[in-house]
């Protein structure tokens, strides 16, 4: 594993010879989250990929080989994007975000750990934004959600909100991922 993987000496030369095919695949496909470069990038990667094992003795001219490795790459690239394993990562919300777009503004995290300190703007603010997320009109948080929420911000945690609940612990967790996509929204507006 130490050892370096060396490129065929004639690797750079392949590389712009081909440069302009795999642009013009690139521009076939649509990856979300990303752009053109992005495609192309994962294009060039398939390319060097194709350079790397490339085997004559197979009877596949290069081009032909280049060409499929190039959209597998791709495909494969476009493919791990749609997925939604990282999801919960990208739509969390920071304990460290300010409440307000206000310079010297206390974050999420600062707000919730003050207790009855804090100062009465930003209680106001909190009671006003809890009323609205637990609304029925509001049609934020469903009916669960806004259970769980109450249950959260009366400091249980999640195993014993199940209890509570006579709910999976499963089941209030999935409902606090989704609490949590939903306030990242509803914050960002």
């Amino acid at each position: 594993m130490d050892e370096m993987i060396k490129a065929p000496a004639n690797a750079e030369a392949l590389i712009e010879e081909y440069r302009d095919m795999v642009k013009a695949k690139a521009h076939l496909y649509f990856m979300l989250g990303g752009d053109i470069e992005d495609i192309i990038q994962e294009g060039m990667i398939g390319l060097y990929k194709a350079i790397q094992s490339f085997d004559e003795s197979k009877g596949a001219s290069f081009k032909t080989f280049a060409d499929l490795c190039v959209s597998r790459q791709i495909i494969s690239a476009i493919k791990a994007s749609n997925r939604k394993k990282f999801a919960p990562l990208n739509t969390a919300v920071s304990f460290d975000k300010p409440i307000s777009d206000e310079e010297g503004a206390p974050t999420l995290g600062e707000t919730l750990a003050a207790g009855s300190d804090t100062d009465p703007e930003t209680l106001a603010l909190l009671s006003e934004m809890t009323e609205l997320l637990l609304s029925p009109e509001a049609k934020i948080l469903s009916k669960m959600e806004q259970e769980v929420l109450g249950y959260l911000i009366g400091g249980h945690d999640y195993k014993s909100i199940a209890k509570h609940m006579g709910k999976t612990p499963k089941q209030i967790d999935n409902s606090i991922q989704r609490i949590r996509a939903k306030l990242t929204l509803f914050l960002e507006d």
